[in-house]
């Protein structure tokens, strides 16, 4: 046996249209010592000729079997396992593929560390293979327990994102003829292993495919976790935190199929077929008995929706399907009157043209307004978008519409947009060549391009009321010296309903009330009470910018990941005094691949630190600020259960 040789084993089944990049990810490693195996699992497509072509040219690298007959993917990866001659395996998906190093860094991390299993992060691409999210392991190398660490994350049951020592994962092999089979492998793995070892130098890309298992719609297969649950109980029944891994596993595992899987299925007649089944299938794990397990979960659940959940978990003592999905309807129906729809009809071509027509209507008003549209992939929303800027009641003087390099249908529809609208108001499009890759290089274009007296810059996927500019040049002519003025803003999701009526609460941490009401002050004051704390503007989209050259304060902003929005304000205060209304007249929408929604604790909370040290050079902070800093981190330390520094 090689020694530190790793066997990456690649089941395939009807991936014509990716296999060859997944296996020319595995071909191109920088790890030389690294075998492949790929099964075909009898696929009716022609996955097995693209391998058998791989394979004459990569003799000495890839060998190619073929099963007998179609028989799923645990038979396929313990087949792999038994063949593998290495002391160490991996597992890539077939439509995957990873970073050139990945199997150096895995390698290297797990030898550092003396660990029988390295485990790498994951990074969630559609199948064009663009970013949608992270799925970041949450390990912090430095926790106390990382064997609870590795286990309570999203990314924790797959076998792909980690590199194994042979001898671990064959005692537990995957159980045949399921679908979520990994837990029941991987997890009593993790679990039984001698060490862990973690590195954050390399990726795994998980690539979301609409056919696929995982994104299919819902079906009694799903119900094979459960079977799974048991299984992985059953082989780590012997672990000294028994009862602390089953409630991590409970949670992520059974509850969340509960909440997010089985109670959203639409249909009173369908939910109550599944929730019959739920029921009955969870009968052994009882997971609303487990204490820890429903703890985890209501934590993060805010005042009323605790009592809500609560009663809908233990409603689960019943076995009553019928009391939890008339309970779940009346929710239902509270929640679709409450989060009312802020797009009332899907707009068009005409729609556009029409509101392009009025706003030349419109006098000239003597302070002029670009709205500057930076868009990425979002072909979805643009026409909505489009018209709540040229629906708004104040006349806009230009419209700049910037193209990151999308994938999907964005430049054709912009390019039919600005040829049917150039007729009537100043319009233009700006394409780039190659994907800038961060927002602010294109919020920076924007300034640089518009020539209006304050800028609007209206994010793609967005929304606004048609009241919103109107309302904030309102106060501009108060005060000539503002820098930024801005509304409260309020949180939609993909269809366009609300979920979040103000994002007040969550700006303000101190609890002042400071923006209970509509107010114009000195940015100074802002930046010295407010702003030198959190980031206080939620949402760019919200804002009404005085034009200006600000590359300098940019080229601060992209150094940031998660919070260069908070940067650029900051330094935007500095030059002239600030307005804020408080009705939510802007409406900022959250979905997958938000940038907001993707960063990884410990690193944004370094990312705060840093932003504070960047405010101690802005402005003048006194023992009360240093203060207010320490317990933004003891706050954050505990909530994201990060580790203490000692002092």
């Amino acid at each position: 046996m090689e020694q530190n040789g790793i066997t990456v084993i690649v089941p395939c089944y009807n991936v014509e249209k990716y296999v060859e990049k997944s296996i020319d990810s595995l071909l191109n490693q920088t790890y030389n010592n690294l075998k492949i195996i790929a099964i075909d699992d009898c696929s009716t497509d022609n996955t097995y000729i693209i391998l058998q072509q791989l394979a004459v040219k990569n003799q000495n690298k890839l060998t190619i079997y073929r099963n007998d007959k179609n028989r799923g993917l645990s038979y396929t990866r313990n087949r792999g396992i038994s063949l593998a001659e290495t002391p160490y395996v991996g597992f890539i998906d077939s439509d995957d593929y990873i970073d050139t190093n990945y199997y150096e860094a895995l390698m290297t991390a797990l030898l550092e560390k003396n660990a029988e299993i390295a485990i790498a992060d994951m990074q969630l691409v559609d199948d064009k293979g663009n970013d949608l999210a992270p799925v970041e392991a949450g390990i912090n190398p430095q926790v106390d327990d990382i064997y609870v660490a590795a286990i309570d994350t999203g990314s924790a049951a797959s076998a792909c994102n980690k590199l194994f020592k042979k001898e671990v994962i064959e005692k537990y092999l995957f159980p045949e003829g399921k679908v979520n089979e990994d837990i029941a492998s991987t997890f009593p793995a993790i679990l039984h292993a001698k060490s862990l070892a973690y590195t954050n130098e390399t990726k795994y890309y998980y690539v979301q495919r609409k056919n696929s298992i995982q994104n299919s719609e819902f079906s009694e297969k799903r119900f094979d976790i459960i079977e799974s649950v048991q299984l992985t109980l059953d082989r780590i029944k012997d672990t000294e935190k028994y009862e602390t891994y089953k409630s991590i596993i409970l949670y992520h595992q059974i509850l969340m199929l509960y909440v997010y899987v089985i109670t959203p299925i639409s249909g009173y007649k369908n939910r109550q077929k599944y929730l019959k089944m739920f029921i009955k299938k969870q009968e052994n794990l009882r997971v609303e008995n487990n204490k820890a397990c429903v703890k985890k979960y209501l934590a993060t659940r805010g005042k009323l929706g605790k009592i809500y959940w609560y009663i809908m978990i233990k409603l689960l003592k019943l076995k009553s399907a019928t009391c939890i999905n008339l309970l779940l309807s009346l929710g239902h129906a509270l929640v679709n009157r409450k989060n009312k729809t802020v797009v009332h009809k899907k707009i068009t071509f005409l729609d556009l043209i029409e509101a392009a027509k009025k706003q030349k209507e419109k006098k000239t008003p003597s302070i002029s307004v670009s709205a500057v549209v930076p868009n990425y992939n979002y072909a979805d929303f643009l026409l909505e978008r489009l018209y709540s800027i040229l629906y708004q009641t104040y006349k806009i003087d230009e419209l700049i519409i910037l193209d990151d390099c999308s994938t999907d249908e964005s430049r054709a529809m912009i390019d039919e947009i600005v040829e049917k609208l150039k007729p009537y108001i100043s319009i233009r499009k700006i394409y780039n060549d190659t994907n800038s890759g961060i927002a602010f290089k294109q919020w920076q274009k924007g300034f640089n391009l518009a020539k209006g007296d304050y800028v609007w810059i209206a994010e793609a996927d967005d929304y606004c009321d048609k009241r919103m500019v109107k309302k904030l040049v309102k106060c501009i002519k108060k005060d000539k010296n503002i820098s930024i003025a801005y509304v409260d803003t309020a949180f939609i999701d993909k269809q366009g309903k609300i979920f979040l009526k103000s994002i007040r609460p969550e700006i303000d941490i101190r609890k002042t009330k400071h923006w209970n009401h509509s107010y114009i002050t000195s940015g100074e004051n802002e930046l010295q009470n407010y702003t030198f704390l959190n980031c206080t503007i939620a949402n760019v989209s919200s804002t009404l910018i005085k034009k200006g050259n600000y590359d300098a304060f940019f080229e601060k902003s992209v150094q940031y990941r998660q919070s260069g929005d908070w940067v650029l304000y900051a330094n935007l205060m500095k030059l002239g005094d600030i307005a804020y209304i408080n009705k939510p007249y802007n409406y900022y929408r959250v979905h997958g691949n938000n940038i907001t929604s993707t960063m990884k604790k410990q690193k944004h909370l370094e990312e705060i630190k840093r932003i504070h040290n960047g405010m101690r050079e802005l402005t003048s902070i006194t023992s009360w600020h240093e203060k207010e800093f320490q317990k933004r981190y003891d706050f954050l330390t505990k909530v994201w259960n990060l580790e203490v520094e000692e002092k």
